[in-house]
């Protein structure tokens, strides 16, 4: 058991137990690394701020083991229409999204803080619960962080790394005198749990609009549905003013074309929406994810989904370098990487706000039109679905992706590129999914052969595997696929395994000869065209040094 009470030589303290806290420490227990987490709250937090989990988080949780989880707790809606008055509905569709998850998963945060909460217990760590971060300060090999309990002791504690996944008004950004740079909106925003009375199709999202403003509509499993909305006619009032029932239905039936009559409250606030990001994620051995690092309009669902994917994202690349399985200029990606992507979904949902904000007749007829245009056009309803999905994030745009590419035939997948799931097969299981894979923490090398050209490249498919074999210290795991035939006769000590579906080649753009090296987080590192033992090898270290430096020796990089 990871128990703080007898574990103080912990290697990353986690400070924040949201969701982005939870899976931060769970990715790291997972992987074997001492870790802690403490949170202010005595109790998980009764509301459920965030309500969908995208597709590209979905198979984030797939790789770990957890998505069955997921999806048994929540529903699947199809898509999300947008009411335009009167007229019929825009709907953006997911159907087509190629992942298992072509849908928007209703669940509410609290559902998904309880299954990355179990997650954690059973690699054995607890959250500390009513545990205050108060100070932190930074040496060469170590980050020391005072942490204050309900009964007011002060513990400090010296870890080589700390994790701020503390929400918008992080202490520990706060402590490190970083700023946040953005703006609040000015307009009110109605928020509700409610129970509803109507004949509202409850299997999807929906968004309204009217003169009066706009009101989203999100079902929940059960009885409730996430009330949000803005109503122009009610701006004149402080944001900590309490919202009533009567208030909030009437804005409803300002904005909504049909009856919808609500009871029951729950959860009922106004407040202003954020939109706020730091100017990098990471300060030498503290790193920032989630909304410590970024923090937006709840529109489109982004806020905990980027935050999830941070810590997906960063809680592999510590391992290793804690392992001494990578260079600790691994952890220089983690900004490179995920503060472009926040920044991307920033001006998304900023965009889709303030689209939904619009007052003057001629713009909003504008807008109105646009939509009724574009989006049943099918790129452009592919686009919006890959955008809000997660599924179109990639990191080719980063330095070393950019490098990988260089060298890459410009065919199929490439460096930086999201690996999408594909079922292959062995004689010990009909179906092998790629995902499965990836469970094991570490690299994916996957050499592709055809069996008809094999017999004189066997030698070099050999060679390559005994050096990667050697020289990873335990980051890398080597599979061999076929095209056909039975994995016996590829000849090599690697597991084969056989793309009996083409997808290999179909999806990925692999042919005889391919060696392509697939992150942890499901990315792909590079795609070498030939059995190029050298220039495979050279690629590799890249990401991966047996050299690397050991647990504690670290230099810290801003």
């Amino acid at each position: 058991m990871n128990n703080p009470s007898s574990d103080k030589d912990a290697e990353v303290l986690v400070v924040g137990a949201g969701p982005t806290g939870l899976l931060t420490a769970g990715e790291l227990a997972r992987r074997g690394v001492r870790v802690r987490i403490v949170e202010k709250h005595a109790v998980r937090q009764p509301y459920s701020k965030a309500l969908v989990v995208q597709a590209r988080t979905l198979e984030a949780m797939d790789i770990i083991g957890l998505a069955d989880e997921f999806t048994c707790r929540g529903y699947p809606a199809p898509g999300l229409n947008i009411g335009l008055g009167g007229a019929s509905p825009v709907s953006i569709e997911m159907h087509d999204l190629r992942t298992r998850f072509p849908y928007l998963l209703v669940l509410p945060q609290q559902e998904t803080e309880e299954i990355l909460d179990e997650h954690l217990q059973a690699h054995g760590v607890v959250v500390e619960r009513s545990r205050a971060l108060v100070s932190i300060s930074q040496g060469d090999n170590s980050v020391r962080a005072g942490i204050r309990g309900a009964d007011g002791r002060e513990e400090t504690i010296s870890v080589p790394y700390l994790v701020a996944c503390d929400g918008a008004h992080s202490a520990v950004r706060h402590a490190l005198g970083l700023s946040f740079d953005g703006q609040d909106y000015e307009a009110i925003v109605f928020l509700a749990d409610v129970k509803l009375n109507t004949a509202f199709n409850r299997s999807r999202i929906a968004n309204f609009t009217s003169p009066r403003g706009f009101v989203s509509i999100l079902p929940f499993l059960g009885d409730f549905a996430r009330i949000f909305a803005v109503d122009f006619a009610k701006q004149n009032r402080p944001p900590t003013d309490p919202l009533t029932l009567p208030d909030l239905q009437d804005t409803v039936d300002a904005v909504v074309p049909f009856s919808v009559a609500l009871r029951d409250p729950r959860w009922i606030t106004r407040f202003r929406s954020p939109s706020r990001q730091v100017a990098s994620n990471r300060r030498n051995r503290v790193f920032l994810a989630g909304d410590a690092a970024h923090a937006h309009s709840p529109a489109g669902g982004q806020g905990m989904n980027t935050g999830l994917q941070d810590a997906f994202n960063l809680g592999w690349k510590l391992a290793m370098v804690l392992r001494g399985q990578a260079p600790d200029t691994l952890l220089d990606s983690f900004d490179a990487e995920r503060h472009p992507v926040a920044t991307m979904a920033q001006r998304e949902t900023d965009l889709m706000f303030r689209s939904f904000l619009v007052r003057n007749r001629v713009i909003k007829t504008m807008r109105d039109l646009a939509l009724r245009t574009l989006v049943p056009l099918k790129p452009v309803r592919r686009k919006l679905a890959q955008d809000l999905s997660g599924i179109g994030i990639g990191y080719s745009f980063t330095k070393q992706s950019s490098a990988a590419r260089r060298r890459e035939n410009r065919r199929g997948l490439r460096a930086g590129d999201r690996v999408p799931d594909l079922e292959l097969w062995s004689t010990s299981r009909p179906i092998v999914r790629l995902y499965e894979l990836l469970r094991r923490g570490t690299y994916a090398f996957i050499t592709y052969a055809s069996l008809g050209r094999l017999g004189t490249d066997r030698e070099k498919l050999r060679e390559v595997l005994a050096r990667v074999s050697d020289d990873n210290n335990g980051a890398v795991t080597p599979w061999v696929v076929l095209d056909e035939g039975l994995p016996q006769e590829a000849g090599v000590c690697a597991p084969v395994l056989v793309d009996f579906k083409g997808e290999f080649s179909r999806r990925l753009g692999a042919g005889h000869g391919s060696a392509l090296l697939i992150r942890p987080d499901g990315y792909l590192a590079f795609h070498v065209r030939r059995f190029d033992p050298n220039e495979i090898i050279t690629s590799i270290e890249a990401w991966v040094s047996s050299n690397a430096s050991m647990r504690g020796q670290n230099k810290p990089r801003s």
